[in-house]
């Protein structure tokens, strides 16, 4: 597992409570963890923080946690 999928399932974890287990790399951020977007921006201006990367503008085009995985990715490495 990524140091970001890592990262970022803790983040998920800790803003919503669901256990870091359950959350998987293709689980979707409204159906299968009951995250809206405005707690999902919330998220990403941590990940933003910690990479010093831009994530929130694009928080339309994240629909699960593999997309968001997948932008840092593209913009850390």
């Amino acid at each position: 597992m990524s140091e970001y999928l890592t990262k970022f399932k803790k983040i998920i974890s800790d803003h919503s409570g669901i256990d870091k287990e359950e959350i998987l790399e293709g689980s979707y951020f409204e159906e299968d963890l009951n995250i809206g977007e405005m707690e999902l921006i919330e998220m990403l201006a941590e990940l933003e923080e910690t990479y010093h990367i831009e994530l929130a503008d694009s928080v339309g085009d994240f629909e699960t946690v593999q997309d968001v995985v997948d932008s840092i990715v593209e913009q850390v490495e």
